[in-house]
């Protein structure tokens, strides 16, 4: 008699528990469904160069616009005009199952990329001989990446801290639904050019969500972005000759 109210609590659990899943998986496949087939805006004889550095303006004044997540509305301040263009080393969209363990800044920020430039992005077999990258989201909703180095060291073409100065994490803010699809598209290893603006984040009761990195150089939990990843507004993406806006 003790057992069966206990096991019918465990059937109600286990029910509710599939419920949610169900619910997350037809949400994630609906989202890719809805954003999987971008529009080609334009075509460009113009390539795409990683040899240099990101090209970031610093913006005078303050500049606010409100923009919409999947389930809540933003604030976004921007803090410089960029160009990024490089090599995509990972990705994560950390789309399935995107709800268990959501945060705001999951809300708004969809999906990143660690892209590497200069140097590393000039030979992709002696990079990943050396190098391992990997971008995950972590049980305690933190959204980072990771670069370790391979054996053997002896021949370690790069020191340290070039690798940690020319590697962005860049969790990306869409513009629009095309802009959006157009950053599914992107596949490790692809050459891509992204345009927009870095910003910080805010809800729209003024709460601070995110506040971007600044410099490709600071790497600690105490720099301006909370680790140094860039949080970018896009407004424009190259992939090979294809533009996307």
């Amino acid at each position: 008699m003790i057992s069966g109210p206990f096991d019918w609590f465990c059937k109600i659990c286990l029910l509710i528990f599939i419920g949610l899943c169900l619910n997350s998986m037809l949400g994630d496949f609906l989202f890719w469904a809805n954003n999987s087939f971008p529009k080609v805006t334009e075509t460009t004889t113009e390539k795409i160069i990683t040899k240099d550095e990101p090209v970031q303006k610093q913006l005078s004044g303050k500049k606010y616009i409100k923009v919409y997540g999947e389930k809540y509305p933003f604030v976004l301040n921007y803090q410089a005009k960029y160009s990024i263009s490089g090599l995509v080393v990972t990705k994560n969209s950390n789309f399935w199952f995107r709800d268990v363990m959501r945060s705001k800044f999951d809300d708004i920020c969809l999906i990143d990329f660690g892209i590497v430039w200069g140097e590393l992005s000039a030979d992709k077999e002696k990079l990943y001989k050396h190098w391992k990258f990997k971008s995950s989201k972590t049980l305690g909703q933190s959204r980072r990446l990771e670069w370790r180095s391979k054996p053997p060291y002896n021949d370690m073409p790069w020191t340290l801290d070039y690798v940690s100065s020319h590697i962005s994490h860049t969790h990306m803010i869409p513009k629009n639904k095309n802009i959006m699809g157009a950053l599914l598209k992107i596949k490790k290893n692809d050459i891509v050019k992204i345009d927009g603006y870095l910003v910080d984040i805010y809800t729209d009761k003024s709460e601070t969500i995110a506040k971007t990195s600044l410099s490709r150089t600071d790497n600690d939990p105490i720099s301006r972005g909370y680790g140094a990843c860039e949080d970018m507004y896009v407004t424009q993406v190259q992939i090979g000759d294809k533009i996307y806006r």
